[in-house]
């Protein structure tokens, strides 16, 4: 509210007739009118705990996060003194499992948890993992979450390595039906018409051709114009 609207509703007739009501009301009521104003407090004094403790937790969770994340970075094989490394992939592999696997035991549903879930299922699809695989991008794809996205079209991949085209098919259809930040409509065409390819080359081309219309991005661009020459042989 600016100054000038709030100098008008303090000159309202209504207004001031609802003030003048209080004030009566404060001076024959005082000891029940202090009795409520304590209980405000409280009730303030228990809301600004909750939000410390939202944002708290909230940090908690992202430094959960970044713990399993240090672990991403940390190398294979020999490194710099000082400087922890794993003595194979496989190593590296199972202390991830384990990293992200308890972020989302404890962080599981927030936003942390699912972005967790999503590497976890990632990893676990990368092991042969396929049935754990699917359960935990499968969670993440029916999420709201900012990397649901990201997790469908891993699903979409795992589904196309186990011929179930039509599953994958679907999946990377709602992602052209409903772009993000993370995809855009033309990368989820591209990848459609790359599944397309054998089955259904007609349609693989006229996805490409529509991309090619519509994009400007000549990264995107140079990516159609591979595919169509690909499927031009």
């Amino acid at each position: 509210m600016t100054r000038h609207e709030l100098k008008e509703q303090l000159e309202h007739d209504q207004f001031t007739e609802t003030i003048s009501g209080f004030v009566e009301y404060a001076s024959t009521h005082r000891q029940e009118l202090i009795r409520w104003v304590a209980i405000a407090v409280i009730v303030l004094v228990v809301a600004g705990g909750s939000f410390w403790y939202v944002r708290h937790r909230n940090s908690v969770r992202e430094q959960d996060l970044n713990n399993a994340f240090a672990i991403a970075d940390r190398p294979v094989g020999p490194a710099a003194p000082g400087v922890a490394s794993f003595p194979n992939q496989a190593a590296k592999d199972q202390a991830l499992l384990k990293a992200f696997s308890d972020v989302v035991a404890k962080d599981g549903g927030s936003k942390q948890g699912l972005i967790a879930e999503y590497y976890l299922g990632a990893l676990k699809a990368k092991n042969g993992n396929v049935k754990g695989a699917e359960a935990n991008l499968s969670h993440v794809a029916d999420s709201s979450s900012q990397v649901a996205p990201l997790a469908k079209i891993a699903l979409a991949q795992l589904y196309a390595g186990d011929n179930k085209l039509p599953q994958a098919q679907t999946l990377l259809q709602s992602l052209v039906n409903k772009p993000s930040d993370l995809v855009s409509r033309a990368q989820a065409q591209i990848l459609l018409a790359h599944l397309d390819e054998a089955s259904n080359p007609q349609r693989a081309k006229q996805l490409l051709q529509s991309v090619s219309k519509e994009t400007k991005d000549p990264v995107v661009d140079r990516v159609v114009q591979q595919l169509s020459s690909q499927m031009s042989k």
